[in-house]
């Protein structure tokens, strides 16, 4: 006897392809991950819970704005003598020669990021954590185009993982604490 598992199919909702929405997060600021992995959830194996990010209170988080339709996802899975790795690899095209993103490149350049994103199926993601990040490239031409193209790379020992909101303020842990005492409601 033998059981067959049927994976994918043809019976599945329509498919939008490219990032929506694309927010970096400083490793730095993130202080850690409910992540499924350490700590399973009731979603699946795969899925962050909102307020699975722990950030402290007031930390910037940087939202790129780029074209529709004019960044790309890719994620392989590769073998070497330390185990499975996933590459992570973002491409997005800004039109002209950009002062602004150049300089906020210049910036950040020692940074490393998680990126928070968003597809056109409406499915959140976040690659990267607070150990370790991707780092951000830049390259401008001028030829039949005038583009700054940034490119957005990392390798980590698990896939990106889903998030159940894009929306921010969900996926934060936000809560009024302290050691002192108090009597009042929310101490």
């Amino acid at each position: 006897m033998v059981t067959v598992n049927e994976i994918g199919g043809f019976e599945q909702a329509t498919n939008a392809g490219y990032v929506r929405t694309l927010y970096l997060l400083d490793i730095a600021h993130l202080e850690g991950i409910i992540d499924p992995l350490t700590f399973p959830n009731h979603l699946n194996s795969l899925t962050i819970p909102s307020n699975g990010l722990i950030i402290p209170v007031g930390c910037n988080v940087d939202k790129l704005g780029f074209q529709p339709k004019s960044c790309l996802f890719t994620e392989t899975t590769g073998r070497d003598a330390n185990g499975i790795y996933y590459d992570a690899n973002f491409v997005l095209e800004f039109p002209r020669d950009r002062v602004e993103v150049l300089s906020w490149v210049q910036a950040t350049r020692y940074r490393e990021y998680a990126a928070i994103w968003e597809d056109y199926n409406g499915t959140a993601y976040l690659t990267g954590c607070h150990e370790m990040g991707l780092e951000v490239q830049s390259s401008r031409s001028v030829a039949s185009r005038n583009a700054v193209t940034l490119s957005i790379t990392g390798r980590f020992g698990f896939p990106s993982y889903y998030l159940e909101t894009i929306n921010l303020t969900d996926l934060f842990a936000v809560a009024d604490f302290s050691f002192e005492f108090s009597f009042d409601f929310n101490a």
